[in-house]
């Protein structure tokens, strides 16, 4: 059915208004407002939320007089503002702004929600409205039919989480509109899983992976439905049905007929996310091109059946080349899925998940991608960023991006603006600099910004730590003079990136500028950074929990820190000059952390530890004359996840001869800590090369040494 459904008094009235003003738009100026609706029970219900958030927010009633009645009286002088829903609406919303009314029209009441608070922020442009903790408009409400480009959206950041703010902006959360999520099908079978729902993998039962033809897997997920969500009409939910994530494939007699093979279970999972549609015909399936489902199914997929496809191996550049091999092979796997499916989400990234907090341009990359990847088919997003934890600037990156996933064509600049300029008025200029100079630069070079990676790479890369330290310098003169929820954001913001602050010490500080002290040749860490950790342990007692995705705690971040604070240690007297892989003959670059007299962080390896894959040759010269024996002391960090492990041997060289060899014998193990101390003579020998063999019984085992010392 269409949107005029009203009773014949309304159409009189709509033909009254229309055919004396045509030309003339809504005046939002106007000093009396009704709003009204259809009647019918959600138009209605929309109409009594709009009017109710409205007239709470209208500071002087007596000036901006609103009404909300169904009923039209003839004395009523003022502008009238129509809501209905209309559930088979082609657009996804339609605005009509005529003299004297303004029709609102959404698919949904979600929809109408966001419409009402596009609406009550331009009317306070007009009026005295308080409007403080909503985000601006965007909309012009000019007669148009409005189609989102992509149909979920989701920017997986921290402010996504809540829900009022969701709903205003018009996102979707994991956790709200998902019942399934990712590699979780054993939420569905409470009790376990028996063998009728095991996979049967080289003629075996497995307990690591699903049958998906299996009748006891359907009925399982069918039951935990209905019993968490109902049978009965309700709102959308999206259900993801994933194989776990290994690569056994049920080839049982049943799933090889639908299509499995040994290594895809697409064609099961396709029959099994068809069948679901069939029984649950409100709620979406998908499934996620990943692994043993990469490949896309023989079978055409239900209507409310699709597909989630990785980005992760696309460059994170704003402009793309299409020609590249990566690219390519993208487009291929996407095309294979378009076949079967219009029902494609993209899994997107916009967060450096080895660092949350220092600032990472994504906004000009996202929007300037946007485009294309409609081009290709893709109707959803899920933006995959820091999730449940803090990072800097992620309220007004959550506020463009749900706009630009609506509106590719809005302005960053103009959004980051506006949003900037409502919640921080005082610092908004300084804010909106900072952000889009990070974003114009990182857009104008083309620059493919890692999602894992360290602080060190960043600097190499992206990160400008000259403009970086200017900026934080004028939060710190601006951040006393302001007040109220500007000064908690702004003081939050300012505590949070001392972590980066942190780390532009640590990894640029030396003897030389004053980071480490020398007292008689003997080494520590200065005071001059007490008050960037003071700040850092107050952006924890704010609730500020991680600084990145695996093991990022920041309590121990700042345990580090004031465990580096106690450590003293004599000059390091030995100067390396290349590291070269010995297999490779490469020069590995980061070969200065052998010997900058700082400790790395037993809990995090991206801090001050030389990594490498390979056998490695570390060439170098003893500094300074000495008349007795020295100490060589060496340390090598343990990570099973990472392959980190002792080395296998270790050789000291001079002038083309092996003086010397250490094995495992010689070493001692700390907690995750291996470490090599060994008075040695070296009175005969100034050159020195330090040959590293890394452990062999660990397949792609990783060396991670910290200082070698001499002293």
């Amino acid at each position: 059915m269409w949107h005029f459904k009203q009773s014949v008094w309304f159409w009189i009235l709509f033909c009254l208004l229309s055919s004396s003003c045509q030309g003339r738009d809504f005046d939002f100026a106007t000093q009396q407002l009704l709003i009204i609706s259809n009647g019918d029970k959600e138009s209605a219900r929309a109409a009594d939320y709009l009017f109710r958030h409205l007239d709470k927010r209208n500071s002087e009633r007596t000036i901006f007089q609103v009404d909300r009645s169904d009923v039209y009286s003839k004395e009523f002088k003022g502008g009238i503002v129509y809501v209905e829903i209309v559930g088979d609406l082609e657009s996804d919303y339609e605005i009509v702004n005529e003299y004297g009314r303004l029709s609102l029209f959404g698919r949904d009441p979600g929809i109408l929600r966001w419409l009402s608070y596009m609406l009550i922020d331009r009317l306070g442009d007009c009026h005295k409205l308080d409007r403080d903790d909503i985000p601006p408009n965007y909309l012009e409400f000019k007669t148009r039919k409005g189609y989102f480009a992509f149909g979920y959206r989701e920017p997986h950041l921290q402010p996504n989480m809540d829900q009022d703010l969701s709903g205003i902006l018009l996102t979707h959360n994991v956790d709200r509109d998902w019942g399934l999520w990712g590699h979780n099908l054993s939420k569905v079978f409470a009790g376990g899983a028996d063998s009728g729902v095991m996979a049967l993998v080289d003629g075996i039962r497995d307990k690591d992976q699903y049958c998906f033809s299996s009748e006891k897997t359907f009925q399982a997920i069918k039951a935990f439905i209905i019993e968490e969500y109902g049978h009965g009409l309700r709102g959308a939910t999206w259900f993801m049905v994933a194989p776990n994530d290994n690569d056994k494939v049920c080839t049982c007699t049943s799933c090889k007929k639908q299509g499995n093979t040994a290594k895809s279970a697409s064609g099961a999972v396709a029959v099994l996310l068809n069948r679901l549609t069939e029984e649950f015909p409100h709620d979406h399936f998908y499934t996620m091109a990943y692994r043993t489902t990469s490949e896309a199914p023989k079978i055409r997929l239900a209507d409310r059946a699709g597909v989630l496809l990785s980005t992760i191996d696309l460059p994170k550049s704003p402009r793309l080349e299409r020609n590249a091999p990566s690219v390519q092979k993208f487009i291929t796997l996407l095309k294979s899925w378009n076949e079967q499916t219009f029902r494609i989400y993209l899994w997107d990234y916009i967060s450096n998940f080895d660092d949350y907090i220092t600032p990472f341009p994504v906004l000009r990359r996202v929007q300037a991608q946007l485009t294309y990847f409609r081009e290709l088919g893709i109707n959803g997003l899920f933006l995959n960023g820091s999730g449940y934890d803090y990072s800097p600037f992620d309220d007004v990156k959550t506020y463009v991006l749900s706009a630009i996933m609506i509106d590719p064509s809005l302005s960053v600049s103009d959004l980051v603006r506006r949003y900037h300029k409502r919640f921080y008025p005082h610092s908004a200029e300084l804010l909106s600099q900072y952000l889009l100079e990070i974003e114009d630069n990182a857009y104008n070079d083309n620059r493919d910004i890692a999602i894992y990676s360290s602080f060190r790479q960043s600097m190499k890369t992206y990160f400008d730590t000259e403009r970086f330290s200017k900026f934080y310098t004028d939060l710190e003169l601006l951040v006393d003079d302001l007040q109220g929820n500007e000064g908690y954001r702004v003081r939050t913001l300012l505590n949070v990136l001392s972590y980066t602050k942190l780390q532009l010490d640590y990894h640029n500080g030396d003897v030389a500028d004053g980071f480490l002290e020398n007292q008689g040749g003997i080494l520590r860490t200065s005071h001059r950074n007490d008050t960037l950790i003071h700040r850092l342990d107050e952006a924890l007692e704010e609730g500020v929990v991680n600084y990145k995705e695996e093991k990022g705690a920041l309590k121990s971040y700042l345990k580090e820190w004031k465990r580096l604070k106690g450590v003293s240690k004599p000059f390091n007297r030995f100067k390396v000059s290349k590291a070269i892989g010995i297999s490779s003959a490469d020069v590995i670059e980061s070969s200065g952390l052998l010997c900058d007299n700082k400790v790395g962080f037993v809990s995090d390896f991206n801090q001050g530890w030389f990594l490498v894959g390979e056998d490695v040759r570390i060439i170098g010269r003893k500094q300074g004359e000495e008349k007795e024996p020295m100490t060589l002391e060496m340390t090598f960090l343990l990570n099973a996840r990472h392959r980190m492990s002792a080395p296998e041997r270790i050789e000291l060289w001079s002038t083309g001869n092996k003086i010397m060899q250490f094995s495992t014998n010689d070493f001692s193990v700390l907690g995750d800590l291996v470490t090599l101390k060994k008075k040695i003579d070296l009175l005969a020998h100034s050159d020195l090369e330090i040959r590293i063999y890394k452990n062999k019984g660990l397949k792609k085992s990783v060396i991670a040494c910290d200082e070698i010392q001499l002293y």
